[in-house]
């Protein structure tokens, strides 16, 4: 890689500017595969945080599958109760509404979803208890309640609850969750069915699919679920299609910029062939160069990536991970390299008797 890296030290400044470049669409890319992620955890988080083996929902009469349209009857909830293997079934209700707390001048409304659960439940750290609510942490910070103190009152879509201890660090479908037992959250929803149930059990796919269908309900696992989300599929669809285009561009800005050095260097590597140089060797040294430059830019895009999305957790809903950082860098270097390897095989057929202009 001898002229490998005399070209690089030659030209610094065209390296600079290429290894810019594949370092800005790094950059770009992790902070939108954070963003991504971060978005996702603020639709899913809660469902997640719960992570039955199956949500057991209703469905429309097309078929489709929405939290706001799901409600399963007492007759559906004693067949899965009754069905063998099943160790668990966990009534869920949820709901969206507005939260209210202090009074006078101090009053501030906060939009929530209730989450309701038996009496006794652990989820998220903190116990349901009977007749409170477990706040948010963002809004329990706002409304002036830290968990911890004195149980204070809010109001829950018009319903009077006593604050219990702990707080909620769970979202869904980007709203905070608050959660609630199951009397307080009908009162609030104004229903009495359950939205779906979380059922844990032993059961094959086929025995689930068997008492869905006996029971007239469906049974989902926590991603399936996550498609009853409104504008999921669409939100994460819009952000994964900017991520491929960014990839696409990092392979393209790669394989048309070593196609042209490629080309400008045909006399150099003409010297090699004539002096002896096997094809492999001038492959290798080509190649080389490229992923140098590519792996430079990558290193440099995925440090800026990580500082920026460490500071963008404080203000935006960006998850900071290997996978958002790591995964990102390691699939421009990979995707470069195939540039790379496009644009440098023309070397494999470089005659050096016609690169040096001779006529024989």
């Amino acid at each position: 890689m001898y002229l490998a890296f005399r070209d690089i030290r030659a030209s610094v400044g065209r390296f600079v500017l290429i290894g810019s470049v594949v370092g800005l669409v790094t950059l770009l890319i992790v902070m939108l595969t954070g963003l991504t992620a971060g978005l996702g955890k603020q639709n899913t988080s809660a469902l997640e945080e719960l992570g039955p083996d199956r949500f057991i929902a209703t469905t429309s009469d097309d078929g489709e599958f929405s939290f706001t349209g799901s409600a399963v009857g007492a007759d559906a909830t004693a067949r899965w109760e009754a069905t063998d293997g099943m160790d668990a079934v966990t009534p869920l209700g949820i709901t969206q509404t507005r939260m209210t707390s202090g009074g006078g001048e101090g009053e501030t409304t906060e939009s929530v979803a209730v989450f309701g659960l038996p009496a006794g439940t652990t989820v998220d750290g903190a116990t349901v208890a009977e007749g409170g609510v477990i706040l948010p942490e963002d809004v329990a910070t706002d409304s002036g309640n830290d968990g911890t103190s004195a149980a204070t009152s809010v109001v829950l879509g018009g319903v009077p609850v006593q604050v219990s201890d702990g707080n909620s660090t769970v979202y869904y479908s980007h709203v905070p969750v608050a959660f609630t037992d199951l009397d307080t959250w009908r009162q609030v929803a104004h229903v009495e069915d359950p939205t779906v149930l979380m059922a844990d059990g032993t059961l094959s796919d086929e025995q689930w699919e068997t008492v869905a269908a006996q029971s007239g309900t469906t049974a989902l696992t926590v991603k399936e679920a996550f498609n009853g989300l409104g504008a999921y599929n669409s939100e994460r669809g819009s952000l994964l299609a900017i991520q491929g285009l960014l990839y696409g561009i990092s392979a393209l800005v790669v394989l048309a910029f070593l196609s042209v050095w490629t080309i400008q260097r045909t006399r150099d590597i003409a010297v090699l062939r004539a002096l002896g140089a096997s094809k492999s060797y001038v492959l290798r040294d080509a190649l080389g160069q490229a992923v140098t430059v590519v792996a430079s830019g990558v290193g440099v895009g995925g440090l800026l990536g990580l500082g920026l999305g460490g500071l963008a957790q404080g203000v935006l809903p960006f998850s900071l991970s290997p996978a958002t950082v790591i995964v990102p860098g390691v699939g421009v270097l990979t995707l470069g390299a195939v540039g790379a390897l496009a644009a440098t095989r023309r070397v494999l057929s470089t005659d050096p008797r016609t690169a040096l202009g001779a006529n024989a």
